[in-house]
């Protein structure tokens, strides 16, 4: 009997554009979200439109829309690297531009499927603060509709090559 490599399969998805939370604007503005300081943490979401109102400012009011924390997912999501922000000369010496990129992340089922994902979120606070006090800051649908990552294989979630948002 022959034995057989477990079979490790990767999906790629057309997730849409990363959507910033309105009040993540004024938070940015106001110095209380501080982009390349801070602890920004990116959380997975079940297939809830509640994920992508615009006028949510906390994780508390989303909280419960959150994947299971089982096959190794943590209540509240993964730390991401410090994000980083850059301000630019826009179209015109009048415009600034604004650019936050991050790394991207990956979430590996194991011991059990992660299910029901259908959104990403970034959220920002500090590294002990209560997971329903963090500030929302933006959020991508994955997909059109929640999938599963089966046991043992993994979600990477990349940011596209000009960063995860631009305000200008």
């Amino acid at each position: 009997m022959a034995l057989r490599a477990p079979i490790y399969r990767r999906f790629k998805m057309a997730a849409t554009a990363w959507q910033l939370y309105n009040t993540a604007k004024r938070y940015i503005g106001n110095g209380t979200i501080t982009l390349g300081a801070g602890s920004f943490k990116m959380a997975l979401m079940t297939s809830s439109p509640s994920v992508s109102t615009f006028t949510l400012s906390t994780f508390g009011s989303i909280n419960g829309l959150q994947i299971s924390a089982t096959g190794g997912y943590t209540s509240g999501g993964k730390e991401l690297v410090p994000a980083t922000g850059q301000w630019t000369v826009g179209a015109s010496a009048k415009q600034m531009k604004f650019t936050y990129s991050t790394v991207g992340l990956t979430f590996t089922a194991s011991g059990s499927a992660l299910t029901d994902i259908r959104y990403a979120v970034i959220t920002f606070g500090a590294s002990a603060a209560v997971a329903s006090a963090r500030k929302l800051v933006c959020f991508c649908q994955l997909s059109s509709t929640r999938f599963t990552v089966a046991s043992p294989n993994t979600l990477t979630v990349l940011p596209a090559a000009s960063g995860v948002f631009t305000l200008t």
